[in-house]
């Protein structure tokens, strides 16, 4: 029989087709094998949180003061020195009194005159006329002068050689000035419309002020202590200008506080009276100590509420910015039979809290609430039972349904 070729390389050709396609169909899918995770688990029980509250804060002054004088001129006395315990009332530093000496006598002459031509006034309105020439004359000087003098303490100012508070006493006393001059405009007015009496009695009022102003000057040229307590910071030197800083700084020491700064959870535990524990880390002594001080508004930048705790140092051997551990009282869930968890086993996601609960060899992530905690365990609120087990190692490399294996 006669075969013909084409139908031969046809038949050919589908063999070596069926013959490379049959290995293929032979394969199987190769089947993916689910991974199992090691971890350790614990049952939830029942019992109470006990929590305590503790911070770290540092020891301050009871009191500070910084002593500046209201005077400007050189220092000439400063017997105070460093570490020095001074007594309220007792001399700190003096400033030269010559200028403000001669300041008073001259106010204290111009008052004699005042009230020499008052005396004079009802038996001649003419002197009154005069005296108030006088008068505005003074005035006109007194002027002068305080424009002169503000002008140098603006330049002293400008070198920081003096305090703010100084210029703006001499700010002060040239508004004085201008105003006694206007005073005096007004007194020759009426002195030259016959009212020579009430110049005289404005006279004598105005060098009445100025001469205390003056006195008032020099009294404030010696610096006491405001309050009893330790030199802490001595600026300034003997021959030197009086400046911007304090030439002295005062502090009481006994009692101590330790300022810190609460929560708003941990605010809620504490009160005026309180108990607290104050551990310091330089002694090692734990002293007890109570609350004196709460603020009842929150400081913004903080974004916590300060407290003030006093701590006795009658013998003054703490010192102010020693390190503390401060631990405020223990505060326990109020429900005894609470549902209590180890705090590893509670973790966060998008804001809610949840735990892996275990059914099976299964993991099943569940929401919890949390109530009361301490630094190792939580109350659970809501969403596990007593004997449910959880994990409390190895979440991180779980997913919700993950099989798990439990490992001791």
């Amino acid at each position: 029989m006669k075969v013909n070729k084409p139908v031969i390389l046809a038949l050919l050709a589908i063999s070596l087709v069926a013959g490379c396609s049959s290995p293929q169909a032979a394969e199987t899918p190769t089947e993916k094998t689910e991974s199992v995770t090691p971890v350790q688990v614990e049952q939830v029980t029942t019992g109470a949180v006990t929590s305590e509250s503790g911070l770290t804060a540092k020891l301050a002054p009871s009191e500070e003061v910084q002593i500046t004088p209201k005077v400007s001129g050189k220092i000439t006395s400063l017997p105070v020195k460093l570490g020095q315990y001074v007594n309220k009332g007792q001399l700190l530093f003096k400033i030269d009194e010559q200028d403000l000496s001669n300041s008073v006598q001259q106010a204290e002459a111009a008052y004699r005159v005042a009230q020499a031509n008052l005396r004079q006034t009802n038996s001649s309105s003419d002197q009154g006329l005069v005296q108030a020439k006088n008068s505005l004359k003074q005035a006109e000087q007194a002027l002068a002068d305080a424009k002169i003098n503000q002008q140098r303490m603006q330049q002293l100012f400008a070198q920081g050689a003096i305090s703010s508070q100084q210029l703006e006493q001499a700010n002060t006393q040239l508004t004085n000035a201008q105003t006694s001059y206007a005073n005096a405009q007004q007194s020759l007015q009426a002195a030259q419309q016959k009212t020579g009496t009430q110049v005289s009695e404005a006279s004598v009022n105005q060098s009445a002020v100025s001469l205390q102003n003056a006195r008032e000057a020099l009294a404030n040229a010696t610096v006491t202590a405001p309050i009893s307590g330790f030199v802490s910071s001595v600026n300034g030197a003997v021959g030197q200008m009086a400046g911007q800083q304090p030439v002295v700084v005062i502090v009481n020491t006994n009692p101590l506080l330790v300022k810190a700064n609460l929560s708003e959870a941990d605010i809620t535990k504490v009160k005026v009276g309180t108990a607290v524990k104050v551990n310091v880390q330089s002694t090692g002594k734990t002293i007890d100590a109570k609350v004196t001080a709460v603020s009842p508004v929150m400081d913004s930048a903080l974004k916590a509420y300060p407290v003030e705790i006093t701590i006795p140092n009658a013998d003054n051997e703490l010192k102010s910015d020693m390190v503390v551990n401060v631990t405020f009282p223990n505060v326990s869930s109020d429900q005894k039979d609470s549902l209590v968890v180890s705090r590893k086993a509670v973790f966060e996601r998008e804001g809610k809290q949840y735990v892996f609960k275990l059914e099976g060899d299964v993991a099943k992530q569940v929401e919890v609430q949390t109530g009361a905690g301490s630094s190792d365990m939580i109350e659970i609120t809501s969403g596990l039972a007593a004997g449910d087990q959880i994990v409390v190692k190895g979440q991180t490399l779980l997913h919700d349904g993950g099989k798990v294996s439990i490992q001791k």
